[in-house]
């Protein structure tokens, strides 16, 4: 933070304006964190949970705590209180930070099955059986009227091998694993991004940050903004990012695919409702635009009358566009899930540019990422300075650098499997091209990575569905959509023997599924089931197959586990109906 230009440092809406905070007040923050974790009594070392939306207070617990040599363990606010729970005994935390009533809730009602937990934060005063921040930060204060030296005491015990936080991430079986990141590796992966976009983090700007800053992506890029001397205005929900864009005038956004494919399918929603002739050359020169998007992404000149014939769509239709996103944005840095090149080409081509990177939290988590000048379009880009990639010969990706993770808390199995003589294996497969870039082709885990950047073990789904005596096998599908789906092998006896309760005709099996009555019953189940998951891991929407899957046809092993790969590409025509 000492190289922040910026007397407007961290903000967030509150009501209608724009409440911001100065890099004093944000250091004065941090430091009264920091002092008040030590006076509760917390030792070097020891967790501490953080469950909140983004807002100025994470960055001052997430600060404060690494201040006190503590290692925080964040936690996404959508996710329900058993698997809350999970995390923070997994974890032992002791003290955790809440932003509001219905966090608090979660803990306070859970208690009993939270014995390490002794201390709750909560950003909103009055809350009860919590601490407020403000008292806290009061504790804080006074305790370095007593031990000024107390922080800096704790920061010289730091190491580059000590932990900094835990990040939970699902595991193939739905059980979240801990990752342990270090002070190291946060250092090095901040480093190699700044080198290697240092024209995209540019001193003195702003971003908008609305990615939840649990993830390990866009807590990293908050430190690089940081260190670059830029400010972040923080959007506690997607819906109001476009908001947030035009108010703030930003000039560098981190984004997943899904969003970018809104904003595309928003825009050219709008020109559809214009008239002919001007829907007719707003599609023109969006056409026109995307025929120059590679020229553009590697900063080669175009041919004059194509230089002339882009600027005057940018005059008419291109700037209007950037305008509703600020009209300042220098760049966009995409990740989480595959950025599909045509959405790629469309915005290079208004003028927009588009940095794929590719990455992991066991990575800190930036392993690869393209450049302004050198952008190859379906590729993640070459690897970061100091990072070495290669491919197995199973085709897994693996990674040597700085920003290698420690290993998986309490996990020296799965850590070694995970981490061989200091090489991460990433479970995705790729091919590294002759310049270096690299292309991610597929994954060996069996883990869901929606549009949206959200990681989903589809165990945690079929498991669910599974307890239905309506359904033989679900095979959840989602892979770089905007939510998961699911395919559902029916019970078809138990659903006859429910039309004839109902009394519903005999008919065939495709008719009787098909009925609005045989919806709304499998909509219920759904709901049912699937309760105690995330609002992002549910399947709202499903399409039934009536091939059944044995070992014969392939979508079926031995040991009857579904093969959910082979499901797919038997029958494409489900997932794509799925997301009709």
């Amino acid at each position: 933070m000492a190289n922040t230009a910026q007397q407007e440092l961290l903000g967030a809406r509150a009501h209608r304006d724009w409440s911001w905070h100065s890099p004093d007040e944000v250091k004065t923050a941090v430091y009264e964190v920091a002092a008040g974790l030590i006076a509760l009594g917390l030792e070097p070392g020891e967790r501490v949970g953080l469950i909140s939306e983004n807002r100025p207070e994470w960055v001052f617990t997430d600060f404060g705590a690494q201040h006190a040599a503590l290692a925080d363990v964040p936690v996404y606010p959508t996710l329900p209180a058993d698997q809350t729970a999970f995390i923070l005994r997994d974890a032992q935390a002791r003290a955790v930070f809440v932003s509001n009533r219905a966090q608090a809730a979660k803990l306070i009602q859970g208690r009993s099955s939270l014995p390490n937990v002794e201390h709750v934060i909560c950003f909103e005063p009055g809350i009860d059986g919590t601490t407020s921040l403000a008292e806290l930060r009061q504790r804080g204060r006074e305790h370095l009227t007593r031990h000024p030296d107390a922080i800096q005491q704790r920061i010289a015990g730091l190491r580059p091998e000590s932990l900094a936080t835990l990040i939970y991430t699902s595991g193939t079986t739905g059980e979240p694993k801990g990752v342990m990141l270090t002070h190291g590796n946060f250092c090095h992966n901040v480093g190699q991004v700044l080198s290697a976009l240092e024209q995209t983090f540019t001193f003195g700007y702003r971003a908008v940050s609305f990615l939840p800053l649990c993830h390990a992506t866009e807590r990293l890029v908050t430190y690089a903004y940081l260190q670059a001397g830029m400010s972040i205005g923080y959007v506690a929900h997607v819906e109001r990012v476009a908001d947030a864009c035009e108010e703030l005038r930003p000039h560098l956004l981190v984004s997943v695919p899904g969003v970018l494919a809104l904003i595309r399918s928003r825009i050219s929603a709008r020109i559809a409702k214009e008239k002919w002739f001007k829907r007719a050359l707003s599609e023109r020169m969006l056409a026109w635009g995307g025929q120059e998007a590679e020229r553009l992404s590697v900063l080669q000149p175009l041919p004059l009358w194509r230089r002339i014939r882009w600027a005057i769509c940018d005059r008419i239709l291109f700037r209007q566009l950037r305008a509703r996103l600020g009209g300042q944005l220098l760049a966009v840095i995409v990740g989480g899930a595959a950025l599909p090149v045509d959405l790629c080409r469309f915005f290079w081509g208004i003028g927009l540019p588009v940095i794929e990177g590719y990455g992991m939290t066991e990575a800190s988590p930036v392993l690869a990422v393209n450049r302004r000048g050198r952008t190859r379009f379906g590729t993640v880009g070459p690897a970061l300075p100091n990072v070495a990639l290669s491919i197995a010969e199973d085709g897994e990706i693996l990674a040597q650098g700085p920003n290698v993770m420690l290993g998986y808390w309490n996990r020296p199995e799965e850590t070694a499997v995970t981490v061989r003589d200091g090489v991460l294996y990433t479970g995705d497969l790729g091919r590294i091209d002759r310049d270096g870039f690299l292309q991610i082709t597929g994954r060996k885990k069996e883990i869901l990575v929606l549009s949206t950047g959200k990681n989903v073990a589809p165990r945690l789904i079929e498991d669910a569905l599974a307890a239905s005596s309506l359904i033989k096998f679900a095979i959840a599908v989602g892979d770089g959509k905007p939510s998961v789906g699911v395919i559902l092998v029916p019970n078809i006896d138990a659903v006859r023997h429910w039309a004839e309760e109902q009394g519903i005709d005999e008919m065939d099996d495709e008719g009787l599924l098909g009925l609005p009555q045989t919806n709304s019953l499998f909509n219920a189940e759904l709901s049912r089931l699937q309760a105690g998951l995330a609002d992002f891991e549910r399947a709202r929407r499903y399409e039934f197959l009536l091939e059944e899957p044995t070992e014969a046809n392939g979508m079926l092993t031995p040991t009857r586990k579904i093969r959910r790969t082979q499901v797919q590409a038997r029958h494409p025509a489900l997932v794509e109906r799925i997301y009709s």
